[in-house]
């Protein structure tokens, strides 16, 4: 059951994460959570002013497609933001099937209402409540990230990401410092051969992932990047890295290889710097397909350190090498913000460095960069 619910979890998440677009993200959810839960019908039904119209169900026709927040149980699920729970063995007095509707909040909006009904056994037990609790919670994420995304790039400039303002990105930067601590108390308790000891790591990897984009957004809506440059090793910034090349690699049977050539120091932003390559490595991730190859190769050059990040991906094609980096840009595809690229060409110009791109579509993409080593 357990890994049941970890591969449930992980489906979704990985939707999550990869699609912005909710045509084909929440009906995917509506159909991992229905299977997992064992539910005959599932719906999303999102609230567009006082009117609640459904997104996507699975199972058995809708009895109707929209109706007034507040009326009958799902308008009230909207309305008021209170769950509401019916189980056939329960003593409801209502005589009606197992039934559940949660509030898809995000802060203290009603975005919409999560619907499952007619459960096998006709009884949702504790864990599977709290197990469509935090599903809907992630629902109702990827919701109010989908229409902040629209209003961005409606906007078509940068003023757009001034409304993520610095006091927010800091808020989010100290939280999850906060989580990460006592994470780091937990590996220290656990077995280090154990489940959950992966799992914490998971957490982690993602924890990571929040971190880098609340601050990439924060450094775009910048006039100028601060640099905080200090001296360090290449292999310190390399073996960060390394750490989270599991997260990188979205199947095992994909191959990075470090190919270090060079162990200068370099005078840098070293946190700037492991956002530039986890971003560039994470992208080479999404790019490859089962048995892919991806490779950081770094070396002296003259007064630069030289960083290769190479893919046997899907490459770009020629018309779109010339966008890459330009905000909210993704080749065609919702997935991801398109921020990553940019923030990656502006920290290596604050550093005074260069960023080459080469490319062949259906065969692989190359990033070259060349930093001074002295800063």
């Amino acid at each position: 059951m357990k890994g049941q619910l970890l591969n449930a979890l992980i489906k979704i998440s990985a939707e999550i994460n990869s699609n912005m677009e909710l045509d084909t993200l929440l009906p995917d959810i509506v159909k991992i959570t229905g299977d997992y839960l064992k539910v005959r019908n599932a719906s999303i039904m999102l609230i567009d002013w006082d009117t609640l119209t459904i997104n996507c169900y699975t199972g058995a026709a809708q009895n109707h497609n929209s109706l007034s927040v507040k009326q009958g149980i799902v308008g009230d699920v909207a309305g008021t933001g209170t769950e509401y729970i019916v189980n056939k063995s329960s003593s409801s007095g209502r005589g009606s099937k197992s039934f559940l509707a949660l509030p898809l909040k995000a802060g203290s909006k009603i975005l919409g209402v999560f619907n499952l009904t007619d459960k096998d056994e006709d009884y949702f037990n504790e864990d599977e409540v709290s197990i469509a609790r935090y599903i809907a919670s992630q629902c109702a994420l990827a919701i109010e990230r989908h229409n902040i995304y629209t209003k961005m790039r409606a906007n078509e400039n940068l003023q757009a990401i001034g409304l993520l303002k610095s006091s927010v990105a800091h808020d989010i930067s100290n939280l999850l410092s906060i989580a990460d601590v006592y994470l780091g108390l937990m590996e220290e308790e656990i077995d280090k051969n154990s489940n959950i000891y992966e799992y914490i790591k998971a957490v982690k990897s993602e924890m990571k992932r929040i971190g880098i984009l609340a601050t990439d957004m924060l450094d775009l809506s910048k006039d100028k990047l601060v640099l905080h440059k200090t001296k360090f090793s290449i292999n310190e910034l390399v073996n960060e890295l390394k750490l989270y090349s599991e997260a990188f690699a979205k199947s095992p049977n994909i191959q990075i290889e470090f190919r270090i050539k060079s162990d200068d120091e370099i005078v840098a932003d070293k946190n700037r710097l492991f956002r530039v390559f986890f971003n560039l490595l994470n992208n080479s991730a999404d790019a490859v397909s089962d048995n892919g190859r991806i490779i950081l190769s770094i070396k002296r050059t003259g007064k630069d350190i030289s960083f290769l990040v190479a893919d046997t991906g899907k490459g770009i094609s020629k018309e779109n090498i010339s966008k890459l980096f330009q905000p909210f840009f993704t080749s065609g595809k919702i997935k991801g913000t398109g921020l990553g690229l940019a923030v990656v060409q502006d920290i290596i110009k604050a550093h005074s460095g260069t960023i080459r791109v080469r490319s062949k579509l259906g065969s692989y993409t190359c990033f070259l960069i060349r930093i001074p080593k002295d800063g």
